[in-house]
């Protein structure tokens, strides 16, 4: 959890590191996204249409740190995630890829800690340029 820029927001949306276009859907990300993450404290979740996320189990320190600094539980613990979500607009998909730290709330619901992370916006663009993604200009 140390060196993390931390900025949280109780709901998405979540600003997205990644957006690229792709002329047709990108079906095989529905396909790549469990196959990449299938360790051990990984889970992949489809919490709607179109949005796929790898969620991972942070190690003990950062969990704990996540829990007191954003009033966690520990009924349910902290983990990084890796949000894919697809939108169809008009002769194109466009895919917004978006790194964070869900932290369960207490009450339910989570805390979302975006941390502008290079190397992982790295990762996600080069995956979904292989997939025959382009950026969006900004």
């Amino acid at each position: 959890m140390a060196g993390l820029a931390l900025l949280a927001a109780c709901a998405p949306p979540l600003e997205p590191s990644v957006r690229m276009q792709f002329a047709q859907p990108p079906s095989q990300l529905f396909a790549a996204v469990p196959l990449a993450c299938s360790g051990p404290g990984e889970r992949v979740l489809r919490p709607s249409d179109g949005t796929i996320e790898c969620r991972r189990l942070l190690p003990p320190e950062g969990a704990a740190g996540a829990i007191l600094r954003y009033n966690g539980t520990i009924d349910a613990l902290p983990e990084s995630v890796i949000r894919f979500r697809t939108d169809q607009t008009e002769g194109a998909t466009i895919v917004e890829a978006t790194a964070y730290v869900a932290v369960p709330q207490l009450g339910g619901g989570e805390v979302y800690v975006i941390y502008p992370d290079a190397q992982v916006a790295r990762k996600m663009r080069g995956l979904l340029t292989r997939m025959g993604g382009t950026p969006l200009a900004e």
